[in-house]
């Protein structure tokens, strides 16, 4: 496994709300895990690597999955998104559905601000309590 593939991973798991990300290939293992602040690598080789997760600043509001779901960023398939990076957002605005039992539900801004990253994919399933959105 090449070392960009790795970082790529440990990127992926320092974003992500996950704790632990375990790859096989062939047979090399590859275990990743946030521990104490920090993402953490372990392999079969007695290597580890420790990288700082991206913090989020003092000021960044998310907006969170109210429930378990499907995500869905667009209002219906090849309609644009409800919202893109950059935008302004405010209070109330719906950013995003969840479709949960054959029914969609709206995700909300609870307050205004700038869009600054979307943290979750369209079409994938989101917990509750999840962060989606992060608005600066």
């Amino acid at each position: 496994m090449d070392s960009a593939r790795i970082k790529g991973l440990m990127d992926l798991l320092a974003e992500s709300d996950l704790l632990e990300l375990s790859l096989t290939e062939g047979d090399s293992t590859l275990r990743l895990f946030k521990q104490a602040g920090q993402a953490v690598v372990t392999s079969v080789a007695p290597s580890v690597i420790a990288v700082p997760p991206k913090a989020a600043s003092p000021s960044a509001i998310e907006i969170k999955a109210s429930l378990y779901g499907v995500l869905h960023l667009t209002p219906a398939v090849g309609e644009p998104p409800f919202v893109t990076v950059g935008q302004a957002i405010e209070a109330g605005q719906t950013v995003a559905v969840i479709e949960a039992m054959k029914m969609f539900h709206p995700v909300k801004a609870k307050a205004a601000g700038k869009l600054v990253e979307i943290l979750a994919q369209a079409g994938v399933e989101v917990e509750a309590g999840q962060a989606l959105f992060r608005l600066g």
